[in-house]
């Protein structure tokens, strides 16, 4: 299932799968969004599949955050997600895990 991206305010969610081969329209919807929001808060409960690509997604969300001196959130991530955020040490990176 194609991922969906919304957000109400403050938080936004992502949920389907964020796989390589689904995340053109998500890559483009997120980074256009980070640059607009201040501090980026994002529920992930229902993202279903992950892998190395939406992890470079959310680097790249993470930097232009850095950039505007803000932070990036993320919450009610899947043990997927948190597995494949400690392999390529994105905790370490700055980001917060809620």
């Amino acid at each position: 299932m194609k991922p969906t991206f919304e957000c109400d305010g403050e938080v936004c969610r992502i949920s389907g799968a964020t796989t390589f081969s689904y995340l053109d329209d998500l890559s483009r919807t997120l980074l256009t969004h980070a640059g607009k929001q201040k501090d980026m808060k994002l529920d992930l409960k229902q993202v279903s599949d992950c892998d190395s690509a939406f992890v470079a997604l959310l680097m790249a969300c993470l930097q232009v955050k850095k950039q505007q001196n803000q932070t990036l959130s993320l919450y009610a991530c899947p043990d997927k997600v948190l597995a494949m955020i400690d392999v390529y040490g994105l905790a370490e990176s700055g980001i917060q895990i809620g």
